[in-house]
């Protein structure tokens, strides 16, 4: 399991502009999302190695402005690739790593549970990453990874293909961010 803590301006800006000016102070540059996530990995050798990584991501916000509430709910299928440089010590391993991938985006907006548009975007990502890996046992160490990403999103569409744009300026909307994060897991040995 992770959490990212993302600064997604376009996204952002559109929030401070939908939303009534009551509430649109509580809207911050940064917003956490928790993330599930797996990964298989292939050493090269005691140097090298790469992984192939899904993660699904999720984060919801809601405001709520005298009798409105709005609820926005982001989800995302997020595979990627990565290359590795491991250092390894006695009973634990230290990776550097790099690597990106595609992700497939997808916003819901609930307004007061009446009102409700779905929109889908998609886009490269690129991803540096610290992992540390205590050895528990043979098969087993412990996962405990820092990264900064960065993702490059097209403007979200619903399923008709109208563009969401922010009404008072008419900018497409879309969920490219940036930010740290971090993750924590276990790693099973298959060897």
């Amino acid at each position: 399991m992770g959490i990212d803590y993302l600064s997604s301006p376009s996204y952002t800006n559109f929030l401070k502009n939908e939303i009534p000016y009551f509430t649109s102070d509580s809207i911050k540059t940064y917003s956490a999302g928790i993330e599930f996530f797996g990964t298989l990995e292939y050493e090269f050798s005691k140097s090298f190695s790469a992984s192939i990584d899904y993660s699904y991501y999720l984060r919801s916000s809601n405001y709520t402005f005298t009798y409105y509430v709005f609820d926005n709910t982001i989800t995302s299928h997020q595979p990627s690739l990565m290359v590795y440089y491991n250092l390894i010590y006695p009973g634990f391993k230290f990776k550097v790593g790099a690597g990106g991938g595609y992700h497939f985006h997808s916003l819901v907006n609930n307004i007061s549970s009446t009102e409700h548009d779905s929109y889908n975007a998609g886009g490269g990502f690129v991803r540096a990453e610290f992992i540390f890996a205590p050895t528990l046992s043979n098969k087993l160490a412990a996962y405990v990874s820092i990264f900064y990403s960065g993702n490059f999103t097209s403007s979200l569409k619903s399923s008709d293909g109208t563009t969401l744009k922010s009404s008072s300026t008419g900018n497409e909307v879309n969920l490219g961010s940036n930010g740290p994060g971090a993750r924590l897991g276990f790693t099973f040995y298959l060897n």
